[in-house]
């Protein structure tokens, strides 16, 4: 599976290249962003009883660079940080808080982008994505709260968007990203992970140069 990302990502930037001599209108431009974020509920049966885990997502923050090859692909790298609140509960019993979720993706894209010249500019685009985290468990009864490293995955990516062109320099950005990733301690055991695939809905500006 890594192997075929990297087969991939290679591939992209290699057409990237043949793509630049014909380039029309090619510029790049940089993205700062805020990341709001959606992770999957998931269960597990233990002994007949169905125990759920629950995030409480919180707002991050992002930062992008983007270069067009042609006037309507582009090659995109970015970064994104944002958190959740894990919650644990069962079908008969209550639900509590066991600590705070922290995740960071690194992406790298190929974008196709549509009607890039006019005011309203949509774009879809994939490619590979590195994502890992930090959990702080909450011990309870005062006791600090201890940070456990999660392991990291090299995946893939998704993502559809929109610029909104106010000047020749300057856009505003929407854009939902998708990026599976199974939440594990580092070097956990498979049948351990919790499900989260997060979906981030990310809002923007471009500046353009």
């Amino acid at each position: 599976m890594i192997r075929k990302i990297y087969r991939l990502l290679f591939l992209l930037f290699v057409v990237a290249g043949s793509l630049r001599m014909s380039a029309q209108n090619a510029s790049s431009d940089v993205a700062l962003w805020i990341v709001d974020s959606e992770l999957s509920q998931s269960s597990i049966v233990d002994d007949g009883d169905t125990i759920e885990f629950d995030f409480d997502e919180s707002v991050g923050y992002g930062i992008s660079f983007n270069h067009f090859w042609t006037n309507a692909f582009s090659t995109e790298v970015a970064l994104q940080k944002y958190g959740a609140e894990l919650s644990i509960g069962s079908d008969i019993g209550p639900t509590f808080t066991v600590g705070e979720l922290d995740v960071t993706s690194f992406t790298a894209m190929a974008q196709w982008h549509f009607n890039r010249d006019g005011r309203f500019s949509p774009y879809t685009g994939g490619g590979a994505a590195h994502i890992s985290g930090e959990f702080e468990s909450d011990a309870g009864l005062g006791e600090p709260m201890e940070s456990i490293d999660l392991e990291s995955e090299l995946t893939w990516t998704a993502a559809v968007g929109a610029n909104v062109n106010l000047t020749d320099r300057i856009a505003l950005v929407g854009e939902m990203k998708y990026i599976p990733w199974d939440v594990n301690e580092e070097d956990g055991a498979p049948e351990d992970a919790i499900e989260a695939d997060p979906v981030t809905f990310s809002a923007g500006v471009r500046f353009r140069f």
